[in-house]
This record gives C-alpha cells, sequence and structure tokens, in this order.
C-alpha cells in the first residue's frame, strides 16, 4: 500500500461515491453530504473520479473539512487530468492511497480494487447516483461484506441514474438516505449542529435582473462551476457571460472563485 498525506483523522469516515456521468443534481446531493458532514466532524473518502467523487471530495474540502482519495492509478498519475489541483488539495487534506507502485499500469481490475479499498476504509458508504452496472455497487458490496452500514439517496422512478441506489434500497443491503444527518444515524452518531450555521438566504427578486443575469443566476449553484460550463448553460457568450458575472457580483448574488469557476454567493 502506497500513502501520501496525513491519514490521521481521529473521527468517523464516510465514502460517498456514484457514476462519473452524475446529473447535475447528482453532483449537488453529493457535494451538500459531503459538505454536511465535513461540517460535523466526519471525513469524506471517495476515488477521485468525474461526477459524485469530485463533487464529494470538493464539498468537504469546500467546507474546510477532511477529505482523501483512494486512487485506480499509482500516487504520481493525475487521472483524470482535468483533477490536478483537486489532486494537490486531497494530498494536502487527508492525503492520497494507491496499490500501485509509480509506474505501474492501470486496468478496470485496478479501479474494482480502488472501490473495495475504499470499502475497507470507510466506516459507512452511501451511494448517489448510478446505473444498475455501477461500479459503485463493487463498494457497496464489499462494505456489505465487512458489515459496514450502507445507506443510497433516492431519485425519480424515472431516472436511469437512480437504478443503483433503487436496487441498494429495494433489496434491504441500503437505508434511504437523503441528508448529513441520516448518515450520521448510519453511523450510530449523534446528530450534533455544525461548528457554523449556514445563513438562510433571502429570496432573490428575479424579477429585477436582467434576462443574461436572470439566465446565469438559474445556471449558479452552491457547487462552483467552471466558466466554460457556464457559458454551455446560460448559451451566453463570454463577453455576455462575463458581464452579468460581475453585476450579480456586486449585488451580492454571486462569487467568482479561483482557477475560473463561479458559485452562488451565500448571504
Amino acid at each position: 500500500m502506497y500513502l501520501e498525506g496525513r491519514w490521521d483523522h481521529p473521527g468517523p469516515c464516510v465514502a460517498i461515491v456514484g457514476t462519473r456521468k452524475a446529473s447535475d443534481d447528482g453532483c449537488d446531493v453529493a457535494y451538500e453530504l459531503a459538505r454536511g458532514l465535513a461540517a460535523r466532524g466526519v471525513a469524506i473518502v471517495s476515488g477521485l473520479a468525474r461526477g459524485i467523487d469530485a463533487a464529494a471530495h470538493r464539498g468537504a474540502l469546500d467546507h474546510g473539512g477532511v477529505s482523501g482519495a483512494v486512487l485506480g492509478t499509482p500516487l504520481d498519475t493525475v487521472y483524470p487530468p482535468e483533477h490536478g489541483s483537486l489532486h494537490q488539495a486531497l494530498r494536502n487534506s487527508l492525503g492520497l492511497m494507491s496499490e500501485l507502485r509509480p509506474g505501474d499500469p492501470t486496468t478496470r481490475n485496478t479501479f474494482a480494487a480502488r472501490n473495495r479499498m475504499l470499502a475497507a476504509l470507510a466506516h459507512a458508504v452511501v451511494v448517489v447516483q448510478g446505473r444498475r452496472e455501477s461500479g459503485a455497487l463493487i463498494t457497496a458490496k464489499e462494505a456489505g461484506k465487512l458489515g459496514r452500514p450502507v445507506g443510497a439517496v433516492p431519485w425519480d422512478s424515472r431516472d436511469a441514474l437512480g437504478e443503483a441506489p433503487h436496487d441498494l434500497i429495494r433489496s434491504g443491503r441500503a437505508t434511504l438516505v437523503c441528508a448529513a444527518d441520516d448518515v450520521l444515524e448510519l453511523l450510530g452518531a449523534d446528530r450534533k449542529e455544525p461548528a457554523e450555521r449556514r445563513p438562510v438566504a433571502p429570496p432573490v427578486d428575479r424579477a429585477s435582473l436582467s434576462p443574461h443575469e436572470r439566465r446565469l443566476y438559474e445556471a449558479l449553484r452552491d457547487r462552483p462551476q467552471s466558466l466554460d460550463r457556464l457559458t454551455i448553460l446560460t448559451e451566453l457568450g463570454a463577453s455576455h457571460l462575463g458581464v452579468a458575472l460581475v453585476s450579480l457580483e456586486l449585488r451580492g448574488l454571486a462569487v467568482r472563485m479561483p482557477g475560473g469557476s463561479a458559485k452562488r454567493a451565500r448571504s
């Protein structure tokens, strides 16, 4: 086993896993679950993949919490390539873990082994989204073998990305969870209030926004999204997006983040 980082968190550890091809709602749920658990002193682990994994890591880190990654690649390999800054942030947080030596090849089996390691490392596993053949089910299955509690998030019955969590819930292999408090119950932990209560934002008078501002505000989420992604979602050109973002920032409705991303502001 190869490690980087401190891997010394004294409290419980929860694995939040799911599909790489997550919906925006799925990423939001993973982000908020991780954020809520981090606020209560729970470390978040996942596999640094696109989609649910990355959203969970970022939710914990954005709150100032602790997160670590179990990799299906050697420690010195950044995969996917766009996760370079997240890879480094996790190394500086709880840490990185891999069974592979530097230079070892990666295969489908090495990623499956990563899922098993996550199950062994975590005190509980939560499956957020995935199709029926999702690799997240490997993590859930291994957790069950080890006697770890498993949670799963329910979705619209017509949503194919809900197949994996729905199968787990229906078969009794997982408990339905919707929020951080539900996961704390899985852990047998007390429901402790976060150290800092998140303020509730007042309703936004959308009629006061220009069409471009309104389109951008509706595309923004609590988790940061890249400006390229926002350009696609809003169908605004880069210059119009930039003007709308500055206007929302001045109104206290948006926050520009390092690395070319933005999110909704919390009042």
